[in-house]
């Protein structure tokens, strides 16, 4: 079987939509509009700022300019034209870092911008707020460092990951030139041995880490089965396996898994609690809503709060939990800012209907009390609003339960009881006169 293959050509090498294309090595130029003239095409320099460099700007027409941009991983301040490193001190005051500014993009330009943010702190004293994941990690681990370098702080107080020949890295250094964390795997080329304070590989029975004649890194699977982590049992100073965080164990098997997928279940079933697997109940490019026990479609907003739509739980890896049916409530836009002016529209194809500030399953249980579900509020035969729009819903008594209103010490209490309790009451009262009758 032969294969072939093409390399396409970038949009700045056709001639229709670059005016430089057809010149010589014109699939390297790009025409600067200020001047009518082209520039080799990322050229740092003029006719840019210095430190910037010549970029493709499409523009609504459909041809192609250019525009000064910062180089990647570099953004300028709305104020100038000077490039500065993201993440570092840059042009901020002592305590702020310079940090991306997503506020300023838009649709009409590719250009970086940034802005000074003050370095955030952790609750613990040791650990270091990690501002590319708004996280907070352990001072000298690896933490979101790539391998060979730890986490530390530079001389303005500002994260960074580094392998230096400072003091606080010496017992991290290994023979390599890297620095590694302690009683990870690190440097270790054995198996079972991991990296040990004083700088060689090895394993003792005395630490947690050990098992089975060998030595694992605490937090990771170890010797342990699917969907367990091996660490510090509670009570103990010794190692041993236990559900992963947001696994459970299923009827004592020796292997965990994550709610809302087939776990250990049959072929269309999902597990939900430690005993129980279900039909999947929800329809291709639905998710379920455990809390409300209903299912929706991916991005409405379903049952979520304001400023928030229906989502996949990004905590599940498929690769390693498998599929989950599992769905939460992620922030629609930036910070989950909202239209406070904008009404709650529920949608009525999905059979949602407005209760209070969210929407709830028609005719379900939703807000209601015990023995009631939602049901539209009607005006004759018309369900709408005083603006005409799908009604509100209200919380009525289900078919076969009918309201009663009882007095309690702190006053009248209104619920739904069924046929069960009205004859249990008639009984009662009825025995109870009769015991009075007998006995006069």
């Amino acid at each position: 079987m032969v294969s072939e293959a093409a390399v396409m050509p970038p949009p700045w090498a056709n001639p229709k939509l670059n005016p430089c294309a057809s010149e010589p090595h014109g699939w390297q130029l790009l025409f600067w509009l200020p001047d009518g003239k082209c520039y080799k095409i990322f050229k740092m320099g003029y006719p840019c700022p210095d430190g910037m460099e010549l970029s493709p700007l499409p523009t609504k027409s459909g041809k192609l300019l250019a525009e000064c941009r910062c180089p990647p991983k570099t953004a300028q301040t709305r104020d100038g034209d000077e490039c500065y490193q993201l993440f570092t001190r840059g042009p901020c005051q002592e305590g702020y870092y310079f940090a991306p500014e997503i506020a300023l993009k838009t649709n009409t330009s590719k250009r970086a911008w940034g802005t000074c943010k003050q370095i955030a702190t952790c609750s613990s004293s040791s650990a270091i707020h990690w501002p590319k994941d708004e996280k907070c990690y352990q001072r000298l681990t690896r933490g979101p460092c790539p391998k060979g370098q730890l986490l530390t702080v530079d001389a303005n107080r500002i994260p960074v990951c580094a392998c230096t020949k400072k003091k606080e890295f010496r017992d991290y250094h290994a023979e390599d030139g890297n620095c590694y964390q302690h009683f990870t795997k690190g440097p270790c080329k054995e198996r079972g041995h991991l990296f040990l304070p004083d700088r060689t590989c090895g394993c003792h029975s005395f630490l947690p880490h050990f098992s089975d004649g060998n030595c694992y890194e605490l937090g990771t699977v170890g010797p342990c089965s699917k969907g367990e982590i091996f660490t510090v049992l509670p009570k103990t100073s010794t190692g041993g396996c236990v559900c992963k965080p947001g696994n459970i164990r299923y009827n004592d098997s020796p292997a965990c898994y994550r709610p809302f997928t087939r776990g250990p279940c049959a072929k269309d079933e999902i597990l939900i609690n430690a005993t129980t697997c279900v039909p999947q109940p929800c329809k291709r490019g639905e998710l379920l809503h455990p809390s409300e026990n209903a299912c929706f479609k991916i991005g409405t907003r379903g049952t979520c709060p304001k400023g928030h739509v229906f989502s996949y739980d990004f905590d599940t890896r498929p690769s390693v939990d498998g599929v989950s049916y599992n769905g939460v409530c992620v922030c629609q836009h930036k910070d989950c800012d909202v239209d406070e002016e904008a009404e709650l529209v529920c949608d009525r194809a999905e059979g949602l209907i407005r209760y209070g500030v969210r929407c709830y399953k028609l005719y379900s249980r939703g807000p209601c009390e015990k023995g009631a579900w939602l049901v539209p509020r009607r005006q004759g035969k018309e369900l709408f609003d005083d603006e005409g729009q799908s009604s509100d819903g209200v919380c009525e008594c289900v078919p076969g339960h009918s309201r009663l209103v009882r007095r309690i010490d702190d006053g009248p209490v209104s619920e739904c009881v069924s046929p069960a309790f009205h004859i249990a009451d008639y009984l009662n009262n009825n025995y109870t006169a009769g015991v009075e009758l007998n006995q006069m």
